[in-house]
């Protein structure tokens, strides 16, 4: 019986396993704020607990505001929230479909190093549309004080707009 037990949980401890550490690429509704509310519910004044809840799902990046620090990814647990920090999460939308560095880097078959270079080349560009948003948060002392959602569209900022074909 401990045998069968035993068996069991291990089945479905390997049959989730990765499941539960596979991080959810962020859709266009995730980067929309209004009121200083996002779609998830969290707000100015939550704390550490809300964003967890809300946000466990995404890569998470981190970066010190004080100083000039770049954003790194970190895990949602280890984030310094009691710290004056801004965590961010972003993605790309390559023709409106959200889509992770690594989908991106795998679909054209190039390194991260060269990810930049990709999209910002003319000869993508005019047949992709390219928009990167980021859900921003400010924090000090473990308490969000801001927040802050944005895109950057690579068409218009390199004036390559994408062609009909």
């Amino acid at each position: 019986m401990k045998k069968l037990l035993l068996l069991l949980l291990v089945s479905v401890f390997v049959l989730t396993g990765c499941d539960k550490n596979e991080q959810k690429v962020a859709s266009a509704e995730v980067f929309h704020v209004e009121d200083g509310v996002t779609q998830d519910g969290v707000a100015v004044g939550d704390g550490k607990s809300e964003f967890i809840r809300a946000y466990s799902d995404y890569v998470i990046q981190a970066a010190y505001t004080d100083v000039d620090s770049s954003y790194l990814v970190m895990s949602i647990n280890r984030i310094p929230y009691d710290e004056n920090i801004s965590t961010l999460i972003a993605n790309f939308f390559i023709d409106e479909e959200p889509m992770s560095e690594e989908e991106i880097c795998e679909e054209n078959e190039i390194e991260d190093e060269d990810l930049y270079s990709l999209l910002s080349s003319s000869a993508y560009l005019r047949t992709h549309e390219v928009i990167y948003r980021y859900l921003r948060f400010t924090w000090e002392d473990s308490v969000i004080t801001d927040i802050d959602a944005g895109e950057f569209n690579y068409n218009e900022t390199y004036e390559v707009p994408k062609l009909d074909t």
